[in-house]
């Protein structure tokens, strides 16, 4: 019995899909989603803006920007260790010799 269901149902739905009007009125329906997603946007942005709060593109961009500097200094830090462990040398460490 479901499967006669699911069978008329597809059935149906893939003579809808080569209905034109039909196939049509669905790209109007994206495209018109995608518009008002956008406007949405740039309405969040303005709205942001004007609170003087970070939109979620502005948090994503710092926190990268955070991460890459954290990562810089490791990197340093290891370069300092290393150069100060390499200057030291066996005398160093023990005190001169």
């Amino acid at each position: 019995m479901l499967d006669a269901v699911k069978d008329a149902v597809v059935g149906r739905a893939m003579r809808l899909m080569g209905d034109p009007r039909v196939m049509n009125a669905a790209m109007k329906a994206v495209g018109w989603g995608g518009s008002v997603k956008a406007e949405l946007d740039r309405a969040s942005r303005f709205a942001a803006g004007l609170f003087g709060l970070a939109t979620q593109e502005e948090v994503s961009a710092l926190r990268s920007t955070v991460q890459s500097l954290e990562d810089n200094i490791a990197v340093r830090d290891s370069q300092i260790a290393r150069s100060a462990a390499s200057s030291a040398g066996p005398a160093g460490r023990n005190g001169g010799g």
